[in-house]
């Protein structure tokens, strides 16, 4: 990261004096795409140019290519500023090589360059996409108009402090690109070695349908139950699996509960499997609370599960596929041996993961602050 960042001076909350109100439609061009006829897209061959819609946006590849004559004001190049004008409004800088721009998809540049530095604008257009998405109706989909950007009036730094800024901002994103670089590494270390240990267990000991490796009359419904019961002091735990509503309970009622601890949470909406070692209660539909059979270490079965791929199947069938398949089971001392590897691998992706996110929180922070003028790069 600069080290202009430690030079920061904070200055009052208000615009410096420097700075000039602008009329965003006097300094930024915008260029909505052409709509390309779908006859010539291509999916199968490498013929033609890239054709950049909304779902590629971020990808700096695309999933078809055009094949036919094309104006050559429709081209983007890498760095380009490309936004999509349906759903999300978010900038993205294109890094794929020539492509062309189709329709709902918005490229941005300086008007004047002598007022306005597309490395700046790239940075000072993102809070404005955001407001804007907060702001505009829509059903279902939200759609963004170039009218929506044209009224907007910005706060303009000078020409070189805006070079200053987006250079301080491109080397925090090129942190978090080393951290996220970082966490998909230890993450894809993780799923490799996990792959590994449960092939070695299948390959030596005996397999065993998921329905016998967990506790008889274990992994039902968990039945609603009334929020006014459980969340008197909002000290709960929380494990949230999109439910009406999730919350933990207290000694004396953790007595009452019938299951045994740890247990594993199988979720109705994102599928993941939550591994929990205290005492809670879910109030949702479609959650279930696995616990293992005797002779089977929890922390081992949550690997195990999670090494099965149930993905694309609908969720009504979904927990009754998870108990039809089988999972290899070894001698419990070997089964706490793969646990406790793949514990540390797995704490190795959350602390990559949580050095990523603590990058863009900072990230959010300094960009409020340079972008408005509270807080000045110096020259």
């Amino acid at each position: 990261m600069s080290s202009d960042v430690a030079e920061l001076v904070r200055e009052a909350d208000v615009a410096p004096a420097v700075w000039r109100t602008v009329n965003v439609s006097d300094v930024v061009a915008m260029l909505p795409g052409f709509a390309f006829k779908s006859e010539n897209f291509v999916t199968e061959s490498s013929d033609g140019l890239p054709l950049i819609r909304i779902r590629d946006l971020g990808q700096n590849k695309t999933a078809a290519r055009y094949v036919g004559e094309y104006d050559e004001a429709f081209a983007v190049r890498d760095g380009d500023i490309l936004v999509g004008m349906d759903g999300e409004f978010a900038a993205v800088r294109w890094r794929g090589g020539k492509a062309l721009l189709n329709q709902r998809v918005l490229k941005l540049t300086s008007a004047r360059v002598r007022d306005m530095d597309d490395g700046y604008l790239f940075y000072r257009v993102q809070p404005a996409l955001m407001e804007l998405e907060q702001t505009i109706s829509g059903t279902t989909v939200k759609h963004l108009s170039t009218k929506d950007l044209k009224r907007l009036v910005w706060q303009l730094p000078p020409l070189d402090e805006q070079w200053r800024i987006a250079e301080v901002l491109q080397s925090v994103d090129e942190a978090i690109a080393a951290a996220q670089a970082v966490s998909v590494a230890t993450r894809h270390v993780f799923v490799t070695v996990r792959a590994e240990l449960m092939e070695a267990a299948r390959a030596t000991s005996d397999e065993v349908v998921v329905a016998d490796a967990i506790a008889k009359n274990r992994g039902q419904k968990v039945k609603k139950l009334q929020t006014s019961d459980y969340l008197d002091d909002g000290a709960f735990p929380i494990i949230d699996q999109g439910a009406a509503f999730v919350c933990g309970f207290t000694d004396d009622e953790a007595a009452l509960w019938p299951y045994d601890l740890p247990v594993i949470v199988f979720g109705d909406h994102t599928r993941i499997l939550k591994f929990v070692d205290v005492p809670f209660v879910i109030g949702a539909d479609g959650t279930q609370c696995i616990t293992p059979a005797a002779g089977i270490d929890a922390r081992y079965l949550y690997y195990a599960l999670q090494s099965l791929d149930l993905r694309g199947e609908g969720y009504a069938r979904h927990f009754k596929l998870l108990k039809e398949r089988v999972v290899p089971i070894p001698t419990l001392p070997e089964q706490r041996e793969i646990a406790e590897r793949l514990c540390s691998l797995e704490s190795g992706v959350a602390a990559a993961d949580a050095a990523t996110e603590l990058l863009l929180e900072a990230k959010r922070a300094l960009m409020s602050d340079l972008l408005s003028g509270r807080v000045r790069v110096p020259a």
